[in-house]
Order: structure tokens, then sequence, then C-alpha cells
């Protein structure tokens, strides 16, 4: 009784503040905007926001039923640390079903920030023990379709796209190297869903400089399909055609985008969503065929087996590296098109318990072909073969309000490695996470993805801490502490180096309309001196110094973004380089016309490589831009959403970045094209039946 009377007058305090209803897309595309920022704002890494935003855009349209949710699902929401997924649990445990979504403020680590962006993705139902059954005219009567097709192309002609001018009889050998196909890119997506429980899609995707129905292609140059039933009798899932499997933290399989440092210091660990659909034009990160999940009880068992090509440089049976761009524009890189062939069987079993969870992973690879990387220093431990079997044991338990996590894997090799930590939260305004890795130089495999400093996850140890501090009403502490040590050489570092990443994040939210943050980031790395040839490896300490400040406000239909970005580069004895930047934002949606606007400006000043920024901007629906500013210059978009009916809708974006540093050229070898300027068109339609 006396947590219902609590929960009434939340709601009604909480109600009497005008919480005005938004569009559940608009909501979402925000949060994604909001969350990937973090992770792109240092990276130059390629990052499948697709499948994070689709995933999403999903739990919006059937959002969770909290009285009724597990671990699993709650981890499909990325801005809920592993605390606050533990805590909610922990309270619908102890206390039962909620009776309103504003009880979330009872839960340690909740706050009404929280609170209104889990609004639009979870719902209160009652507590289903089973499954409804599926019957077939239902599918057909209430599934979900919808149709994508996109176009984008450069304004500007590329070196690439233009003929060699040489000897006719070396014309044909000097045009090997050019692009074969058109500027555009095109791709069609096609996707049906039925509930959360019967999905199914087809994706067509072309490159710019890729051949179209041509002498090289037929058609589109990636085709991808998948079929994925959930909770089907004792079937937990069923994956047929295109697939991902991510499970334990990373070590052994986890081929999704996986949390890394950021301002969300607690969210630190790739999250285990074990099998589902591949709907991504990414050409490398996927398998290809069947798997499935079976529940028996309190154990979860999954086997999957893969078959497909992959692009590799092939000759004599052997090949040096495996291709992952997915680009064949050229004839060359034509050539290295589907050349070997990779089979993967796997499988995981997970027990879960009350306050206990153990996993174990195992997968075994096997190529048509022999990988025989060339063997320098830094690559030394890099595998080699036709075939690698790993394994590992991943195990999360809860004790009082502590939660202890870890993986230890092996592969054939006999190399380890192994990442645990614990996070807790003492208080209801604190809350901390530590953890530490090993990574073995010998352990090199195929599909480990998980919190590293390196994309390889190999030859690295390392502390990191971070905590959440919530010291006031609408104020927030973000700070994290991360040192790292590679014990032998990498690419660019001719020596064992170490280095450390510091960062400290204050947010205020005064208004439910407002929020601002400041963010003081330092962080120190190793690199190669520029005498590289010297006996004696010599590295230097390369240290980078960032401050950001960034206010948001909206009012209505209008909505403004500020950003100010400034860091300071030492190498060494130099002297330091500086860059700045800083962007507005304006965004605008129409009342009586079905009509959204973005618009951004942004300058920048850079004056060497190292003081490069990335940043995210606003696209079409299903892309995402961060592009990088290096030199001096500005960039300035506009992006439109226009909703033709209920069904139909159309995005356009153009944008532009012009150099004001004196350059005649942008960019090198075939992405090279003239002038200081440098032109993007983006188009998508959509189509809901």
């Amino acid at each position: 009784m006396k947590r219902i009377l609590i929960c009434l007058t939340l709601s009604s305090v909480l109600y009497a503040t005008p919480l005005k209803a938004q569009d559940a897309t608009t909501t979402t595309e925000q949060l994604i905007a909001d969350i990937f920022e973090q992770f792109a704002a240092e990276s130059d890494e390629s990052i499948d926001y697709e499948t994070f935003y689709e995933e999403l855009l999903a739990a919006s349209q059937h959002p969770l039923n909290l009285n009724n949710t597990t671990k699993e699902e709650l981890e499909h929401l990325p801005f809920l640390s592993d605390v606050q997924i533990e805590n909610i649990l922990f309270y619908l445990y102890r206390y039962g079903p909620m009776q309103t979504i504003f009880e979330l403020q009872l839960i340690d680590g909740i706050d009404m920030t929280d609170i209104r962006r889990m609004l639009p993705f979870v719902v209160l139902g009652k507590a289903e023990v089973q499954q409804p059954k599926i019957y077939w005219r239902d599918v057909f009567k209430y599934g979900k379709s919808d149709i994508m097709m996109r176009i984008s192309r450069g304004a500007e002609t590329k070196e690439g796209y233009y003929p060699a001018e040489n000897d006719p009889e070396e014309e044909e050998n000097v045009n090997s190297g050019k692009y074969i196909g058109s500027q555009f890119y095109n791709s069609t997506k096609y996707h049906f869903r039925f509930k959360d429980r019967i999905l199914f899609g087809l994706t067509a995707e072309k490159d710019a400089g890729e051949q179209f129905m041509g002498s090289r292609n037929k058609g589109y140059d990636f085709y991808s399909a998948y079929a994925q039933l959930n909770n089907i009798g004792k079937m937990k899932r069923i994956v047929l055609g295109d697939y991902r499997a991510n499970f334990g933290l990373g070590l052994v399989l986890h081929p999704d985008f996986g949390m890394g440092k950021s301002s969300y210091v607690l969210n630190v660990m790739p999250r285990n969503s074990g099998l589902k659909k591949f709907s991504s034009t990414d050409e490398y990160n996927f398998f290809r065929g069947v798997g499935a999940t079976l529940k028996t009880g309190k154990m979860d068992l999954t086997a999957f087996y893969s078959l497909k090509n992959i692009d590799g440089d092939t000759l004599n049976g052997n090949f040096t590296s495996i291709y992952k761009t997915g680009l064949h524009r050229t004839s060359n890189e034509f050539d290295k098109k589907h050349t070997i062939r990779q089979q993967v069987i796997g499988g995981n079993a997970t027990l879960t318990l009350l306050n206990l969870q153990v996993g174990l992973t195992a997968v075994h690879t096997r190529f048509d072909h022999t990988l025989m990387p060339e063997k320098l220093v830094y690559n030394y431990f890099y595998f080699s073969g036709n075939q690698q079997t790993t394994a590992g044991m991943n195990y999360r338990y809860r004790w009082h309000k502590m939660n202890l996590f870890g993986e230890t894997a092996i592969a054939d090799n006999l190399a380890l490695a192994t990442i645990n930590g614990f996070s807790v939260s003492p208080l209801s305004t604190v809350s901390l996470v530590v953890l530490h890795r090993y990574f073995s130089p010998g352990f090199d495999t195929f599909y480990a993805n998980t919190f590293s400093e390196s994309t390889r996850v190999n030859n690295e140890t390392g502390m990191y801490i971070g905590a959440e501090i919530r010291p006031f009403r609408k104020w927030k502490v973000a700070v994290y502490s991360d040192s790292y040590r590679f014990p032998w050489t990498k690419f660019t570092i001719n020596a064992p180096s170490n280095g450390m990443d510091y960062l400290l994040q204050t947010d205020f939210a005064p208004h439910r309309n407002l929020n601002m943050f400041w963010r003081f980031k330092y962080e120190q790395k190793m690199n190669n001196a520029s005498d590289t040839e010297a006996i004696m490896p010599v590295i230097n300490p390369v240290s980078k110094t960032s401050l950001r400040y960034q206010l948001v406000y909206s009012y209505g239909n209008f909505s403004t973004k500020t950003m100010v970005e400034s860091n300071l580069v030492k190498t060494g004895h130099s002297t330091p380089g500086y860059g700045v930047t800083a962007l507005q934002d304006l965004s605008y949606k129409f009342k009586k016309i079905p009509l959204r606007v973005d618009f951004r400006y942004q300058f920048f000043d850079a004056v060497d490589y190292e003081n490069r920024f990335y940043t995210y901007e606003k696209d079409i629906l299903y892309a995402f831009s961060i592009p990088m500013y290096y030199g001096s210059g500005s960039r300035y978009y506009v992006n439109l959403k226009y909703e033709l009916t209920q069904q139909i809708s159309i995005w356009f974006k153009i944008a532009q970045t012009a150099y004001t540093d004196e350059r005649e050229t942008i960019g090198t070898g075939n992405e090279e094209l003239m002038g200081n300027r440098k032109t993007d068109f983006n188009f998508l339609i959509k189509w809901e039946f």
C-alpha cells in the first residue's frame, strides 16, 4: 500500500508538469544521435549504426513490457547501463509488477532523464506466462511490410571515374585501376514483421564505383536475405539466411558493435544478444546459413552453421589477408571478390539461475585457402593457417548490490585472453564499474570484439575504472580512467608501449527541454619517431587534450544544438598543434505540412592530422554520417523529411564541405577531386504497407 501511495504521488507531481507527446521516430533518431555521437567523437572506425537504429525503431513500434521483460530484452536499449538493468530486474523480483511507469524513479540509479528516454520503448502490461499461439491468417492480416530505396552520389567527379589518358597499348592496364561503375550508390530493402515473432527481409546494394548490370555484375553487387522466428514452441529463436551471433563478453564471438570508452562510462561491455537477423549493408561481418536456440528450463542451447564466400587476394592456394571493405569498384578489387570459401560451426550453452549466469561458447572456422600474412615484427603473432578453434567461458553473478562478470577464452594455439570486472551502486546516487583485461599477443581470433584500446583483441593489458555520480538534482558527473599496455610491438609502434585515457563530463538538465554538458578528455599514447630506420626503435609520447561544451534546447516543434570543441596535441618535444570547431544545428517540424527540416553550419580549423575532429550529423533514414574534419574550412547541410501520405515518406539531404586552406584538390588516388569543395546528395523513399 505504501508503494502505491508513493507511486500515485510521483505520478501526480510528474503529470502536473506537462510532458508533450513526442513522435516515436523523432525521439529514436535523437537518442541514436546522443548515444553514438559519444562513440564517434574520437574514432575513425567503421561502426554498423544501421543495425542499432533498426533495433531501436522496432522497440518503439513494439515496446517492451517491463512487467514481463528479461535482461536480454532490456539490453536492446543501449542507453541503459548494466547496473540499471540489474536494478530494474531486482526491483521487479522483490516488489512484483509495476503499477505506473514513473515507479521506475524508486529504483536506484534511475532518474527522470532515464525515464523520458525509456518512454517510447516500454509499456506496463500483464506478466504473460506463455507466448500466444501464432495463426497464419493473423500473420498475413496483421503483418507489416516496408520497402526502401536509397540513391546517393557526389556532385563533383572523382579521379577514378575519368578514363586514363595514356599510350593505347598500355591503356587497358592503366584503366584496370579505374572505377568500372557509375558514381551512384543505390540500395533497396524489404522488411516484413509480425509483432516480434516473425521477421523476414531482403537487401540489395551497389556502392559508388561498382558496376550494375554490366559485364562484371548481373544486377546489384551485394545481396542479402534473412528469416527469423522467435518463441516457436520450445525454440527460443531460429534464423535462416544471413545472421549474427553474439555470446559472452566478446572474446570468442561478437561481430556486432561493442560498447567502448565514452561518456556513458558504465556501458563498457558488449551486449549478449545471441542469434539475430542481419539486415545491414555491411558485406563482411555476418554469417550465412542456419542457427537455432533451444530453451530447456533454465538452459539455452544454441548451434549454428555458416558457409559463405569472402574476399581475398589469393595466389597458389594462399591469401595474405581478408578484404573486408566490400568494395568492388576496380578490376583489381573485383578480382578479390568471393575467392575464399569460409565455413563456421559453433555453439553456446547458457545456464541462468536466480543470481548466476554461466555460458560456454565454441567456434571453429575453416578456409579452403591458407591464410599466410607477410610476417613483420608487429604481426609476428597473427594467425596463419586454414582453420582455427576458439572456446571460452563467461559468467555473471549478482551478490547483494554488486554484479561480477567476466570471460576467459583460449585459442587452439593455447593463447589466452581474459576480461573480468564488477559494477556496484553503493548509494542510489553513485554507480561504479571496474574492468581488467589481459589479451596475450598470440590470441588472434576472427570474431572477438570486446572492450579494448585496439580494434584487434590481442597484445593488450589494461585497467578501466568508471563512475557516475548524481550529486544534486538535475546534475550528473561521469568520469573514467583507463591505463593500458602493449607488451609487443604494434603497427606504427616499433616497441612495447603504454597509454592512458581520462574523461570528466558534467551534465546539467535544468529543464526537460534544456540540457548541456562540459567534457574534458586527456589521452596519451606512443608512436614511432620520424626516424623509423634507427637500429634501436625510438617512440615518442603523443598527448591529446580535448574540451567540449554542448547545449541542446527544444521548444514545441523547434530544437537547436550548439557545440564548441577544441583540442591540443603534443608529440614528443615538438610544438603543440591545435584544433577548434563549432557548430549550430536548427531543426523544425512544420505543423500544417508534414515536413521536417534539419540544418547545420559548422566551421573547423585543425592544423595537423592529429587534431582532426569526428562529428555525428543527421542523415536520411538508415544512413549515418560521421565526417572527418582536417585542415580549415566549413561544412553545412540541409536534411528534409516529407510525408507524402501516411504510407509513403521521402528523405533528401544535401551537404557540402568547403576548405579555406588553399588546397586545390581533395582526397587521393581514385577518390581525388579537383577544387576545394565536396558536395553530396542523398535521397530515400519508404513505402509502408
